[in-house]
């Protein structure tokens, strides 16, 4: 299992947003160059940032991106619901059509439901508690 590159490249927007303003203006085709990928995917990430309130985005020439929050009040949790929308929200799916009259499968739903609703809770628990200041502190320590 693997949550896909757009929750990290996400974050690698925030960064860079915050790290660089004051210094550089920072537009997707600047962040697109760091994170090197296209533009056009890191513009449909800032869309999908801007929608969730976690920045703003100011076109023309003296445009650019900056946070909406301060980087203390954005969670990894924040992130990962603007970029991942969860569906039901359940980050597990669970086959629907197994055979009712089999004992694995008219119970497998039951069954692996707590399980995988435990480990989702840990996941969002953990992220939660992350901060985007965080992540911040730590890359100024690799950065000496």
């Amino acid at each position: 299992m693997q949550i896909g590159t757009k929750f990290s490249i996400a974050i690698h927007i925030l960064l860079c947003v915050e790290v660089f303003k004051g210094e550089y203006k920072v537009t997707s085709d600047f962040i697109a160059a760091s994170a090197k990928t296209n533009a056009v995917i890191i513009r449909k990430f800032m869309g999908l940032l801007n929608k969730a309130g976690l920045i703003e985005i100011a076109r023309g020439k003296g445009g650019g991106i900056t946070l909406m929050k301060p980087p203390e009040q954005i969670t990894l949790y924040d992130i990962y619901c603007a970029i991942e929308p969860v569906e039901n929200d359940s980050l597990f799916k669970i086959h629907k059509n197994s055979t009712p009259q089999c004992p694995v499968g008219g119970n497998i739903i039951t069954l692996l439901d707590p399980y995988f609703q435990k480990a989702q809770n840990a996941m969002e628990s953990n992220l939660t508690q992350c901060t985007l200041q965080n992540l911040l502190d730590d890359l100024t320590t690799l950065r000496s």
